[in-house]
């Protein structure tokens, strides 16, 4: 079971959503969902797919349909502004880059998969001798 982060939607309503990790088909660039915690359902997307590739453990935030999503992020120590932008109608989208081993944290198994499909081999934890 993924673990489980406090997110306040911009109406005041409190819940619990766990990350889950995919790709998306076109371009294997990350993809987050957010999903209820208990009832597994899904709650909103936190990444848009805007087309082309970016670097990985990158991704464009949809802020256009779920506007308290950088707040979540930086709450939550996810990941890090770019600097970058990317434009899709009239709308912007912010271009982060995410904490892996955050990530590998809150949803290991779809980490795992993505590291995988990317050709990512993530570091070994060493075990502490005493």
């Amino acid at each position: 079971m993924n673990k489980g982060l406090k997110f306040k939607s911009q109406w005041g309503q409190e819940y619990t959503v766990e990350l889950e990790i995919q790709q998306y088909m076109d371009n294997d660039c990350m993809h987050i969902d957010l999903i209820e915690q208990g009832n597994r359902e899904p709650y909103s997307n936190l990444t848009v797919n805007l087309g082309g590739k970016v670097p990985a453990y990158c991704a464009y935030i949809d802020t256009n349909n779920l506007p308290e999503a950088i707040r979540f992020i930086e709450e939550h120590n996810l990941g890090e502004f770019t600097n970058i932008v990317g434009l899709s109608g009239f709308s912007e989208y912010p271009l982060y880059m995410f904490h892996p081993d955050r990530l590998r944290e809150l949803c290991p198994d779809g980490m795992e998969i993505y590291e995988k499909n990317i050709g990512v081999t993530p570091p070994q934890k060493k075990e502490v001798s005493r």
